[in-house]
Parts: C-alpha cells; structure tokens; sequence
C-alpha cells in the first residue's frame, strides 16, 4: 500500500473517484481463522457509501444527505442541546471526569440513538458492537476465543439493526430509519431495500458517533492542553464556530481513508500501477505546511487557509458533517460556561486508541473546582 501525504495529492484523489476508487474503502477481514469463519456465518459485508463508487453511490447519497440537510441539521439544535446539558448533568456535581468516557461518547451516540429511533437502554450494547467490529479487523494476535466472541458481537449487531429496521416498516415514525424505508418513492426512485437501509442505519451509527467523539475529544484536548487557549473560548464563545475548525484540522479524527487506482496512474512523480491500495493521509494532509503555514500549530485565529480534509472532499464528503459541527459546537459553549476552571488531570498520561483509521484518546481525565 502507498501512503499518500501531501494536501494537494490528496485533494486531488478525492476529486478523481473514477481513477480512484472507493469499493474497498472498507477493508475486508482478510482471512480469519476457521473458528472466526464459522462464526461469521450469515454475516453481510454491508454495502453504504463509504465503500460504493457511482453510479449506486449517486442515488443513494443523495437520500441520505437530505438527513443531514441544513433544515434538518437546524431543526436538530435544540435536541443537541438538550443531550448536551443531560450528559454534563451526569457528572457536574463530582470535581473530575473522564471526558471521553463520560461526554465525547454519550453525546453524539445518544443524539444518533433519538434521530434513529433506538432505544436508549440499547446505548451501551450498540457502543459495545461497534467497537467490537473495529477490533475485529485487529484481532489476529488476540487468543481463538476472543476473536470468536467478537465475531459473534458483530454478528448480533448487523442481526440488531436488521430487527429494527424490519420493525419500523411496520410501525414508520418520525425517524431517520423510517425516512430511509421511505426515501425514493415521493422522486419516483426505487424504494430501499431492507438490507440497504439496515446498511445506511449500521454506517450511521458507527459514523454518527465514532468521529463525532473523537473529534470532540481531541478538540477539547487541543484546548486543555494550553490554558490559555482554554480561558481565551471561556471568555470569548464567539471564537468557538472557528475553533472547532481548527481542531478538525489540526487532530483530525479519522487518520485517512483507503483508495484503489483503476488506471496506472502518477502521484508525485510516482508511478503506481492499475489496483494499486493507497491510504490517504488526512492527518498529514491537513499539516501540510505547503497548504497551511505554521501547520503544526494550532490557532485560534487562524483564517484564509484552504478547507480541511478532515470530512473528506469531493463525492465522499462526510453527509453529517454538519451534526458533528453542531455538535462539538454546542460541546464547547456548554462546558465552558458551566465548567470554566476545567483543567487536564496531571496525574495521568494520556493515549490514544490503536485503531488504523480513527484517530481519538482511550481517555480524557479532567478536575475543575467544586
């Protein structure tokens, strides 16, 4: 596999995606061991829009953007707030926290859960499953028995979502799994299939969360990190809608995203061949110092640059990019209004977890006066 680093090649391949191809964005398990196999029986590689190329990605983008269109994004403030204040309510009264477990996570999995209809109760189990599927695709050094166990997790969430989307046929509401049954019909497109829609609903709940959380996490990391930056958000909210920005630049919470050339073709004065594996970079991408000067830096007032690629570009732009703006906007006013001594733990040294593709901390350990 090439790695490819540099802004400009980057945004380049993104905006070629019939040289560059995204069928296997998603990477396959490669080649489990037999206990693995047979406990993946009946398993689907689900097919959303993070690993199809047009023509299907087309259609199908285009139903599940409107979810995330400007109206509803706005329509959905209030109940992102509301979470919000629920979620710092759960812990505000102690002196210390551990922001990734207690905040960055439940706050965009439970906001997911309501725009899906999913019960709640679920929250944890579901949290459960997903990070049982990153570390599938990890498992090889882990004993027989564990792999096992995490395949049969997958198993019962892709069984889940299924359940739930066969259910809401039945019974529609006022949620996104039911926009999805219903999508295509009021344009005269072919209706979803269930398979289809459960595939979307499984994408959106690893994608409505996992990102979301960590970047939340690494901006308030950013932010921590340096008090000053900390008391200068404090002081001044209005900086806050620039500040997510940089973050998403400066620590991007998806590392990068795989590509297939369908063509021989020449990056950087490389030559590749046809079905060549490249990883795109968007962490390094977005430290460019030829895009962004003074690139390792991160600043509050930093304008004028080039967009990120922390969502992407081109055809594969992230959809929801617009919940997790709002979201870790909305993160931010209400931590530092209602937390604002919240300092990093010194005690405790930070990681991130060992995952290829997301970028985010296990843990975030914070105190701030009673």
């Amino acid at each position: 596999m090439w790695c490819v680093t540099r802004y400009e090649d980057v945004s380049a391949i993104l905006g070629d995606p019939k040289t560059f191809s995204s069928m296997d964005t998603i990477p396959e398990l490669g080649e489990p061991i037999p206990e693995v196999q047979a406990a993946l029986a009946g398993y689907r590689r689900p097919r959303n829009l993070l690993n199809m190329d047009p023509p299907d990605h087309t259609a199908l983008r285009g139903m599940v953007r409107q979810v995330f269109s400007p109206r509803r994004v706005a329509a959905m403030e209030p109940t992102v707030r509301e979470v919000t204040a629920a979620v710092i309510d759960a812990f505000a009264a102690d002196t210390h926290a551990d922001l990734v477990a207690q905040f960055a996570y439940p706050l965009p999995l439970t906001v997911i859960f309501r725009l899906l209809g999913i019960p709640e109760e679920d929250m944890d189990l579901l949290r459960q499953w997903t990070s049982d599927l990153k570390l599938l695709h990890l498992a090889r050094r882990l004993p027989a028995e564990r792999q096992v166990q995490l395949a049969r997790n997958v198993v019962a969430y892709q069984e889940y979502i299924e359940g739930l989307t066969s259910d809401r046929k039945a019974t529609l509401g006022e949620d996104l799994v039911s926009y999805l049954i219903e999508a295509g019909a009021e344009d005269g497109d072919a209706p979803l299939s269930l398979f289809q829609v459960a595939d979307q609903v499984q994408g959106l709940v690893i994608a409505g969360h996992e990102t979301s959380a960590n970047a939340i996490g690494n901006i308030l990391h950013l932010l921590l990190a340096e008090p000053a930056r900390w008391r200068a958000v404090c002081d001044d909210p209005a900086i806050i809608d620039v500040t997510v920005e940089e973050g998403l630049r400066a620590d991007s919470a998806i590392s990068g995203m795989i590509r297939t050339a369908t063509r021989p073709v020449t990056i950087g004065g490389v030559q590749l061949p046809d079905g060549a594996r490249l990883f795109l970079l968007f962490g390094s991408a977005n430290t460019d110092e030829r895009a962004f000067p003074d690139a390792s830096q991160f600043q509050l007032d930093r304008s004028g640059q080039p967009a990120h690629l922390a969502f992407g570009r081109g055809i594969h732009y992230c959809v929801g990019a617009p919940l997790a703006r709002l979201e870790a906007m909305v993160a931010l006013e209400e931590l530092t209004r209602r937390l604002p001594t919240l300092r990093l733990d010194p005690d405790v040294r930070l990681r991130h977890v060992p995952t290829p593709l997301f970028r985010g901390f296990a843990s975030l350990p914070v105190r701030w006066q009673a």
